[in-house]
């Protein structure tokens, strides 16, 4: 059978997406996108929004891969690609993409034998509004503080990132004085480490965005339509 091309955009945005933070294997489920990375420091989880699919399940694997092919077969006439079904456990098994003269494969991998989770276990509860120049303020103080991790720290004065050095020198900037509570319950106090990396790759990619801060400290940011998610670091 052949997939759609709605189903193949929003499969390549799955796998754009969970790339750019490093995840290279992922399960799209009718109800349900999941995935997390080698490092376990980051996660994609969507159970909205999945596209009806003409099987039960999708194992991606070897993303990079799977992107420089569909990448060549797209690019020429008469685009299509067919999906090989399961036919006891119901996914796909293989893409045959096509075009003129041309047929390229790309075998998927079961879906159960990719380690995911299925739920996130925090409530969101802080909201912030990121802004670009924040985001260049955090991409130069990586580079003159050297630091692998970045402190997410709010107070009563609103919301700040902290950087600091091997020998304890600091790097601070206010992101912002308005944080919207999603809970009215909880302290405006809060202070969570991430990976500065990671986070850097998420923030370029919406800048002028929100993201959102979890009560045990998991960090959500939408990307591409899709939720991410960063774990704190201890």
């Amino acid at each position: 059978m052949k997939l759609t091309n709605n189903l193949i955009t929003f499969i390549e945005n799955v796998a754009k997406t969970g790339l750019s933070v490093n995840i290279d294997n992922v399960i799209i489920e009718s109800d349900m996108i999941r995935a997390i990375d080698d490092e376990r420091k980051v996660v994609l989880f969507q159970n909205t929004g999945v596209p009806e699919m003409p099987f039960s399940a999708i194992g991606l694997t070897r993303i990079p891969i799977f992107l420089s092919r569909l990448e060549i077969a797209k690019s020429q006439d008469n685009f299509t690609v067919d999906v090989t079904v399961d036919e006891d456990d119901d996914y796909a098994r293989a893409f045959t993409m096509k075009c003129t003269g041309t047929k390229i494969e790309y075998r998927c991998a079961n879906p159960t034998n990719i380690q995911a989770p299925r739920q996130i276990n925090d409530t969101l509860v802080y909201r912030i509004q990121m802004n670009a120049e924040a985001v260049s303020l955090l991409q130069k103080g990586q580079g003159a503080m050297g630091s692998e991790t970045v402190s997410i720290i709010g107070c009563e004065n609103g919301v700040s990132f902290e950087l600091t050095d091997i020998n304890s020198d600091v790097f601070k900037h206010d992101i912002t004085s308005d944080v919207q509570l999603l809970d009215a319950d909880v302290s405006e106090t809060f202070s969570h480490r991430y990976p500065l990396k990671t986070l850097l790759a998420l923030f370029k990619q919406n800048p002028d965005g929100s993201f959102d801060v979890g009560e045990k400290g998991i960090l959500n940011i939408n990307v591409n339509g899709l939720d991410i998610y960063l774990l704190p670091q201890v």
